[in-house]
């Protein structure tokens, strides 16, 4: 009886280190993700303080939206690389070059005159962007993302936690123009979003065992479908996403900063939405949806809070979409290849991203446009899940299989 005790329990301790149990050390299923957090913190800063500096030095909605594809240019030419680098010599490595890159272009911002320096500094942060975004999904992928889904969630609420804690550079910009105006503002926020970054540098995370190494098993088809759906969604995100503050202020005549606050709402989306995410195509078509629904909504929104319900209705949706697409691929690609399985996949969505953002600024009604990349999104889903070939859903390791 003691001996087949023992068999059990030297069994057990088998199966969980091939599944990467804590209890075996080999998976902390507890990301560190503070670094990652402050690395997002410019996020708010750029997004909804440079379309009105960018009117400042001269700009225009055209100039907006060439910004914003600048930045989703480096990604789409070198997320790929990073995700070959992530992989190669490591995630921390390749999160202290993003966060050097991230560093440097807040510090051009800072001293920045011209839309040129503007361009320049919006690229440099793509360049940092793809180093840091591919390492730490990568990484929350080692410490167990493939058996828990609920990680990536994790991943993406850390995120939107740095994103608010950047958002307090709106109300300092607010108060900081009331003396000095908004242009010297805006660059010495830009100034502080660098030191902020280099705080971060020394919080990334050490390297982890590689738990992608038991993953050996992929779907090329599969990954595929899914990084192809990326492509759609950010196509869709790139033609209004940019174009939205300028809208706001335009229509109701608002304010920069009240433009800024009618947003706020919108980030309760990003602690909930990414918790309702799964690796289905089901989840990501109803992430879809509420996106389709609620651009309608936002064009024809009569007045400022009503924008802002709907805004945070749209919100909610891409959370999920993104996630879910995020949570998916792990599933389809060999594990010591995620970092260039998200890199590439990244690439994709970023391509998507640049062609709607250089677009956004020459188009009459972005809101609607950006559905009909949003449909295209809708029907290869419905191929994709409906082929016998391909499935988006697979299951944990060891082998991830198509159903």
């Amino acid at each position: 009886m003691e001996m087949r005790d023992r068999r059990r329990t030297a069994a057990r301790g088998r199966w969980a280190l091939w599944m990467g149990s804590t209890s075996w050390g080999l998976s902390t299923s507890k990301p560190k993700l503070l670094a990652y957090a402050l690395f997002s913190a410019p996020y708010s800063f750029v997004v909804f303080l440079l379309p009105f500096y960018i009117f400042e030095v001269g700009g225009d909605k055209a100039a907006v939206g060439i910004s914003f594809a600048m930045y989703a240019l480096a990604i789409v030419v070198f997320r790929p690389a990073a995700g070959w680098l992530a992989d190669a010599v490591g995630r921390r490595v390749t999160n202290i070059a993003g966060g050097v890159a991230l560093a440097v272009a807040m510090a051009v911002l800072g001293i920045s005159t011209e839309l040129l320096h503007i361009y320049t500094a919006l690229f440099l942060a793509g360049v940092g962007s793809s180093l840091i975004n591919v390492a730490m999904i990568a990484y929350v992928s080692d410490v167990g993302g493939l058996e828990n889904p609920a990680l990536y969630s994790k991943m993406r609420i850390a995120a939107a936690l740095g994103a608010v804690g950047g958002g307090l550079s709106i109300p300092a910009a607010y108060v900081l123009s009331k003396v000095w105006g908004y242009a010297a503002a805006f660059k010495a926020l830009a100034v502080a979003m660098s030191l902020t970054t280099v705080v971060a540098l020394a919080l990334v995370p050490e390297e982890t065992a590689r738990l992608a190494l038991r993953h050996k098993s992929g779907d090329v088809a599969a990954a595929f479908c899914i990084t192809a759906m990326g492509f759609f969604i950010g196509a869709a995100t790139g033609v209004y996403g940019p174009q939205i503050l300028p809208y706001i202020y335009a229509k109701f005549s608002l304010s920069p900063f009240a433009a800024v606050l009618v947003y706020l709402p919108a980030v309760v989306a990003w602690l909930i939405g990414p918790k309702l995410a799964r690796p289905t195509a089901l989840s990501a078509i109803t992430g879809g949806a509420l996106m389709s629904a609620a651009l309608v909504a936002m064009y024809h929104s009569p007045n400022p809070a009503l924008f802002s319900a709907v805004w945070l209705a749209e919100s909610l949706g891409f959370a999920i979409v993104s996630t879910s697409l995020d949570q998916a691929l792990s599933r389809h690609v060999k594990g010591a290849y995620w970092g260039r399985g998200y890199g590439v996949y990244q690439s994709v969505y970023n391509m998507g991203y640049a062609l709607g953002a250089a677009a956004s600024g020459f188009l009459p009604n972005p809101f609607y446009t950006a559905l009909l990349p949003l449909v295209a999104f809708f029907a290869l889903a419905a191929i994709c899940q409906g082929s016998r070939r391909i499935s988006l859903t697979g299951s944990p390791a060891p082998r991830l299989g198509l159903g």
